[in-house]
This record gives C-alpha cells, structure tokens and sequence, in this order.
C-alpha cells in the first residue's frame, strides 16, 4: 500500500497496514502497521508504528510511539516519543518526554525535559535535559547535562562529561532485559569530569569528581575529589587526593 502527504493544504492520515511506502509530507495521523518506509521529512500530529519503519529524511510529530524497529536517518522532533524495541536516529533527537524500552542511538544531539530509558542508550554528541533514568547502560561521546540524573548501571557505561544538580550512580548484578546483559555482570560508569551539587557514586572511574556534598561508594576509583561541604568515602573504594574549597 502506498500513500502520500499533502505537501499543501488541508493534513490528511496515513495508514499502512502490511508493507507500504510514502513520499512524506504532512499529516494529521500516522499510522504503520507492518512495515514502511517513507522517503523524504515526515511531519504529523500523532506518529504510531506497531512493526518496522524507516524515515528517510526527519520526523516531526506531537507523539510518536512505535513498538518494534524505528529508524530516522536525519532529525526527529517530538513532544513525547515512547518506544519498546529499537529506536535510531541519524543526527539529532529533541522531545519533551523521552520513554524507552530496549535501545537509543542517536546520531547527533539528545535534548529533552525528560528521559528514562530501560535498556542501551547510545549519543554521540552532547545530552542536555532536566531529568534522566537510566536503567541498563549508556554511551555519550560527550557530556550529559542534568538536574536530575539517576542511573542504575547494569553493565560497562561511559561518557566524557557529567554535569548535574544531583547526581545518583548505582550498580547493579540483577538482569533488567533478556539478551542485552551478560548474567552476573556488574555495572559501571567511566567518566573524565563529573559535577554537581549533591553527588553518590558507585562503581565509578572518574578523573575529577566535584560537588559541595559528595558520596564515594564502593568498587569507585577517584582520581580528585574536590567538595565544598561534605566528603564520604567508603572503604572499598580509591580516591588518590581530595581537597576541601570553595564552589
């Protein structure tokens, strides 16, 4: 089934069911049940896909939800966008709510008022929004911004930077999603800087950790703690130096 957008005038619907394509275009609602592709931007309303899409061009939608495989090869823009499967982005992702279950990537930017992910999350730029969880792992080749991010690591995990008001890192043994975690792996975070007010760390490598309140817990290996109010460490951690200043 084929079916294309109105470049101009009045929004209609699309609606595939089994294997279809569109040129793109503008639409109220979007609606994929099976496979489609669309070749060129793609901006709606509402964006549903039970099945397998591709986007080749961006996507623009109030809401997008897709239960299965979405690819986006250019920008996506959403005020909500809600996944259970694989969701992958060529270059940038903007929403107000971001909700997934399974795997992110993102080609370019992540910026979000909030973010909880039950899976992988993959950026390879810059991540800026108000709040993130983080259930599984994450990869961001460069800094994440937040000030709310809760993390609970179920494998390795790594990032250039991490900025925050509070700050929450935990490891986990447990197994959140069957075949994206190894049995028995713990989880764990490298980071070159992180930053923030109030900061708890488990099963953390960082070169420079820096807050007014901060936490060292177990497994963590600190390269400089520097804290303005107050400095805990656990004894199954490392720090090699700290220093008390002023913020």
């Amino acid at each position: 089934m084929v079916t294309n957008g109105n470049s101009k005038g009045s929004r209609g619907d699309m609606k595939i069911t089994g294997s279809g394509s569109s040129n793109g275009g503008s639409f109220n609602n979007i609606k994929i049940m099976g496979d489609a592709v669309i070749n060129g931007d793609a901006d709606c309303e509402m964006f549903k896909c039970m099945g397998s899409s591709k986007v080749n061009g961006s996507l623009f939608a109030g809401s997008a939800s897709s239960n299965g495989a979405l690819s986006v090869s250019e920008k996506m823009h959403g005020g909500s966008v809600k996944v259970q499967g694989e969701l992958k982005i060529g270059n940038d992702l903007s929403a107000g709510h971001v909700s997934i279950s399974g795997e992110l990537a993102v080609g370019g930017r992540m910026s979000a008022e909030k973010a909880k992910i039950s899976g992988e999350l993959r950026v390879n730029a810059d991540c800026q929004m108000e709040e993130i969880v983080v259930r599984g792992t994450l990869e961001v080749n460069g800094m994440l911004n937040a000030e709310q991010v809760d993390m609970k690591m179920y494998g390795p995990s790594r990032l250039r930077e991490l900025v925050g008001s509070h700050i929450m890192v935990k490891k986990s043994m447990s197994l959140p999603l069957i075949g994206k975690f190894v049995p028995g792996s713990e989880g764990s975070l490298t980071a070159e800087t992180i930053e923030g007010d109030t900061i708890v760390l488990e099963n953390t490598k960082a070169a420079v950790v820096r807050g007014r309140s901060v936490t060292i817990g177990s497994g963590c290996r600190i390269g400089l703690v520097e804290y303005k109010d107050e400095f805990k460490q656990d004894s199954g951690s490392s720090v090699s130096q700290s220093a008390k200043i002023r913020l």
